[in-house]
């Protein structure tokens, strides 16, 4: 950010007339809301006791005694001392500045997606997924060691539905669906078993045995299965643009005894317990009474192993945390999995030693977890287990991080092919319901927006060859998607209405892809070439909204820090959003082609710029660029 350059040297300049370090003024200088009022303030509360003297004198005296070529004037304005920066230097600066990152040797292990292998994404998985891989991208960007990974709850009761259905009730493996399509139709036909108590009892049999592997034509089944619907799922995934380095299996977290070790450590500690007696009775349990969190709380533990043996996802979850951050000595071993579209290798866990291929992730300094904010407290429960064992440090470190719940409108539902009731049809938004199988899958969305955004596109360039038409409205869809589920704070619920996605007036992924669209025809239209920056006045961009356009492009790299720091992908939204609003308003008041050969040169290459910024933030947040729309 060129404009923390001019801030530093603001700092170093104050640094030789007061008593305060270069460093404590820096942290003290300002942005004054007005371009009018300077570009960068200092206050002069801090040194009145020092100076004996009233903060309006002080900024008086300082005015007076500070000058650099880098400003054009430095000026009392009541306590403060204002800045003006040297415009053309610090537009050229700006402008042809090439962005320098440094690797950062923090390893991040970034855990999303996490569904179960036993049916279609649906649009709320949708939210992780894009939440997941904007992070994954502005880690990237940022020069950080990332690795992304997929947690596949495969010893769940979810998969278990699906395993006895294909054993016992003469289901067919086969199918010419999609086979994670398939999946989900044959765990809504076993729902239906609930109540039988022959059902539960074969459900329970084969839970056991996918957790011991103790049968070998359920671990047969088991296998095959979870993978064949796992590839279909990524497959959505990577529809989305989306990509993993790893996924990690529960099984395998039991099978290699992961849990154990992680047991042992707890149990060495004093913090698991045996259950005589109470509701917890015959389990094993962590006591969290400890943590100043946890006092105020009825229940003050939490389940690892019930009574009949069998771990909980938290229990699995707290072994799979310690091994993300380096801390047990039992290791996976890493097979390839499957390929990216991309030709990147995802690799699987696997409790077979004879299939390791000598891949080594794990160790990380920080591990993200994405998922829905109900899943928040078991998830606090395992920050909490680590901290009990004092395993977190500022050198190791585990984050849950929470998203809220996404709903449907009615119209969409309608719209996706469901009936609703007169009353449903009244309500503002509706949840997702698996008994009435509300769950709007992420493949059938994608296909009805792209079929909605083809049917636009085609009117507005009947010309267009087919092709063209449905591959321009497969990244209308993608981009719409992915923006509506990001830009809004990932605390918040939100509420999905397919109208909304698609508006090209709207904060939403259309209007930023027509904009750029109407950007990359002005450069074109008027022969932008980004390698023409000699002779080139920048002096001449004296504009309000052109100065407004230089200081967000030179804000990029701070927007993408409050993103990392944050962990905020939607700051990368309102970025962008803004930078299109700015050329849209921009668009409107000066005219390019009829400027003179100077002032449009200056003008282009500030738009050129602009082009260039938009694209990078643009891509971190998934949006696929179209040339005409």
């Amino acid at each position: 950010m060129i404009l923390e350059n001019y801030k530093k040297q603001f700092a170093e300049l104050l640094a030789k007339k007061v008593e305060l370090s270069a460093e404590e003024i820096e942290g003290l200088i300002e942005y004054p809301p007005q371009t009018d009022m300077g570009d960068l303030a200092f206050p002069c509360f801090s040194l009145a006791k020092t100076m004996k003297k009233a903060p309006p004198m002080i900024a008086q005296e300082l005015s007076e005694w500070l000058e650099a070529e880098w400003f054009t004037k430095i000026v009392q304005m009541g306590p403060y001392v204002n800045a003006f920066i040297d415009k053309s230097v610090f537009v050229k600066d700006i402008l042809t500045s090439e962005a320098k990152q440094q690797k950062n040797s923090q390893k991040v292990l970034l855990e999303y997606m996490g569904w179960n292998p036993n049916k279609p994404l649906h649009v709320g998985h949708a939210r992780n997924v894009c939440l997941g891989d904007t992070l994954r991208r502005t880690f990237q960007y940022l020069w950080y060691d990332i690795t992304c990974s997929h947690y596949g709850d495969d010893s769940g009761v979810n998969v278990g539905y699906n395993i006895v259905g294909h054993l016992y009730y003469d289901i067919p493996l086969e199918s010419e669906k999609k086979f994670d399509h398939y999946c989900g139709d044959v765990y809504l036909k076993m729902r239906q078993q609930d109540e039988d108590p022959v059902f539960k009892e074969r459900l329970s049999k084969v839970l056991l045995a996918i957790e011991k592997a103790n049968d070998p034509e359920i671990t047969k089944l088991h296998k095959e299965y979870v993978k064949k619907c796992t590839i279909e799922q990524l497959r959505t995934c990577w529809r989305l643009g989306a990509s993993f380095d790893m996924i990690n299996w529960e099984t395998d977290i039991l099978h290699l005894d992961l849990f154990a070790e992680a047991l042992e450590m707890l149990k060495k500690d004093g913090h698991v317990k045996f259950m005589e007696e109470g509701d917890a009775k015959g389990c094993w349990i962590i006591d969290l009474s400890s943590l100043p969190e946890y006092a105020k709380e009825e229940k003050q533990y939490q389940i690892l192993v019930k009574s009949d043996g069998v771990a909980t996802y938290v229990a699995k979850d707290i072994a799979f945390a310690m091994w993300k951050l380096g801390f047990l000595q039992k290791q996976f071993h890493f097979h390839s999995f499957t390929k990216e579209p991309s030709g990147n290798v995802v690799y699987s866990t696997t409790s077979d030693a004879s299939l390791d291929e000598n891949k080594e992730f794990g160790n990380a300094d920080i591990a993200i977890t994405i998922i829905d904010n109900r899943q928040l407290p078991a998830q606090s429960v395992v920050r909490s287990s680590m901290q009990l064992m004092h395993l977190l440090t500022e050198k190791k470190d585990y984050q849950p991080l929470g998203y809220g719940v996404l709903y449907l409108t009615p119209k969409t539902l309608l719209q996706s092919g469901f009936s609703l009731t007169d009353e449903e049809k009244e309500q503002s938004r509706l949840p997702f319901a698996s008994r009435k199988w509300w769950t709007v899958t992420v493949d059938q969305m994608l296909d009805l927006l792209q079929e909605r955004a083809y049917e636009e596109t085609k009117k507005r360039n009947a010309d267009k060859d087919e092709e063209r038409l449905r591959a321009t409205a497969e990244k209308i869809a993608i981009s719409s998607l992915r923006f509506f589920l990001t830009k809004t704070d990932l605390i918040k619920d939100i509420t999905f209405d397919i109208d909304e996605v698609l508006d090209m007036e709207g904060e939403t992924g259309a209007y930023v892809l027509y904009t750029y669209a109407r950007l990359l025809s002005v450069l074109n239209q008027n022969g932008y070439s980004a390698d023409a920056t000699k002779d080139i006045d920048y002096s001449l961009l004296t504009d309000e909204t052109e100065r407004e356009i230089v200081k967000e492009i030179d804000s990029f790299s701070h927007v993408m820090s409050q993103a990392k720091e944050g962990l905020a992908p939607h700051l990368v939204c309102r970025y962008v959003l803004g930078m299109a609003s700015l050329f849209n308003k921009y668009y409107s008041k000066v005219n390019i082609k009829q400027s003179d050969e100077a002032n449009r040169s200056a003008r282009l290459m500030l738009l050129g710029k602009l082009q260039e910024t938009l694209l990078q933030a643009m891509h971190i947040i998934g949006l696929q660029e179209v040339e005409r729309m």
